[in-house]
């Protein structure tokens, strides 16, 4: 069975899509009745110290241990707009490489749509996982009522070009009312069924994985990650956006630091570095009580969750977060927010904490985390125990190549 993934996020790991594109084709390559085809593209990422994180193609094929075929079919430096380049180069090359290597099915990735021109040339079945929609991306932006200056980058291309792109994620989603779509999350359905009615809603949900031996509470071993750190780290893990919440951890930390002086908070993730120094700047929290990463490399997120005290993500929207499941995954208790698919992973409780999107009921959270280690230590290994006993990529490769049996059997 020959699988042509459409991966506008790969290697170097950057996203959600990213993390799923690399970590299924992981798996899935192992099984020797596919022949994987990745379709991707070259990217550069600076990391906060300004080198570079970026991956040669000998690179990406010794990573997978010479068991896919690569096709990179254009480069990218971290912009929002690097995806219309490559939906061009799909639009272009994409025809040939299915001809030449004989590829039965596609799997593509929404909300990136990377495929939706080349949907005008092809007639290969395709089968699209749903990540996300342009629709609950903005609509994430819209309900944090920040200001436009406060925002990241991609945030302000998402806001200044949405009726385009809400335009074109009707258009693509009608061309795929035949195809089958695969959902990340229950939620992630119903989301589509009740905004988009024109869309394919039959497909199954197969939730995100994870990988729990890499993920593991034992891997803070690997890394000299925040080895200069002793006190507890509550740690922010994502890209750093309005929607994702960085800057209301970032708020809460004076009134935290008012009750235990003994905590440092870590900020890991690209994204509006200057608006959350300006901030942590005004709230006058004391530079040695946070540490802002930048970019991470995806080989030192084990050790990064594996030395933290605590993983807290006030996010706005979500379909199903792999840093929070990752989080998860390493033993370490959550502060999330029970929006979207997190509900369907995260039991308030019981392997994590929900809470709302204000400095104050973050700052309570976290205190009642710090104030009470037992009841940290047990959210911690019952949220590994959720992750290793329900969201393996193990099982989401094995329900995937179903999927793409029962498609080309059809």
């Amino acid at each position: 069975m020959k699988i042509g993934l459409i991966a506008p996020e790969f290697l170097p790991n950057w996203g959600g899509v990213g993390t799923y594109c690399v970590e299924l084709v992981k798996n899935l390559c192992k099984d020797p009745n596919l022949e994987i085809h990745v379709i991707t593209l070259l990217r550069n990422i600076k990391r906060i110290d300004g080198s570079d994180s970026s991956y040669t193609e000998t690179d990406i094929l010794n990573y997978f241990n010479n068991k896919i075929h690569l096709h990179i079919i254009s480069g990218a430096s971290e912009t929002f707009l690097y995806n219309s380049q490559f939906q061009y180069q799909l639009f272009r090359q994409l025809p040939e490489i299915v001809k030449e290597n004989e590829i039965e099915l596609l799997h593509s990735q929404h909300a990136h749509m990377s495929d939706i021109l080349s949907k005008l040339r092809l007639k290969t079945p395709t089968v699209t996982t749903i990540h996300s929609t342009v629709k609950n991306q903005v609509d994430g932006i819209k309900i944090t009522n920040q200001k436009w200056s406060e925002m990241d980058s991609s945030e302000h291309f998402e806001l200044a070009l949405y009726p385009m792109l809400r335009l074109a994620e009707r258009f693509y989603l009608r061309k795929s009312a035949r195809q089958m779509n695969i959902f990340v999350s229950k939620w992630t359905k119903t989301h589509i069924k009740q905004n988009y009615q024109y869309a394919y809603v039959d497909g199954p949900v197969i939730h995100n994985g994870v990988d729990a031996q890499q993920f593991s509470p034992s891997k803070h071993s690997d890394s000299n990650i925040l080895s200069d750190i002793s006190d507890p780290v509550i740690l922010y893990a994502s890209r750093l956006t309005v929607a994702r919440g960085a800057h209301i951890l970032a708020q809460a930390i004076p009134e935290i630091l008012k009750v235990n002086k003994n905590v440092h908070f870590v900020f890991a993730g690209s994204g509006y570095v200057k608006s959350l120094r300006d901030i942590l700047e005004q709230k006058g929290v004391p530079k040695d009580k946070v540490t802002l990463l930048g970019y991470v490399d995806y080989k030192d997120l084990p050790s990064l969750y594996a030395k933290s005290y605590a993983y807290a993500m006030p996010t706005s929207w979500e379909n199903l977060p792999f840093k929070l499941l990752e989080a998860m995954s390493s033993g370490r208790p959550v502060i999330t927010t029970a929006v979207g698919g997190i509900p369907e992973v995260v039991k308030n409780g019981y392997n994590g904490l929900f809470t709302f999107r204000t400095p104050h009921a973050i700052a309570e959270t976290v205190i009642q985390l710090l104030d009470d280690p037992k009841l940290a230590n047990r959210l911690g290994e019952n949220a590994r125990k959720t992750v290793v006993d329900n969201f393996t990529w193990t099982e989401t490769a094995r329900k995937t190549k179903q999927v793409y049996e029962k498609i080309l059997i059809a």
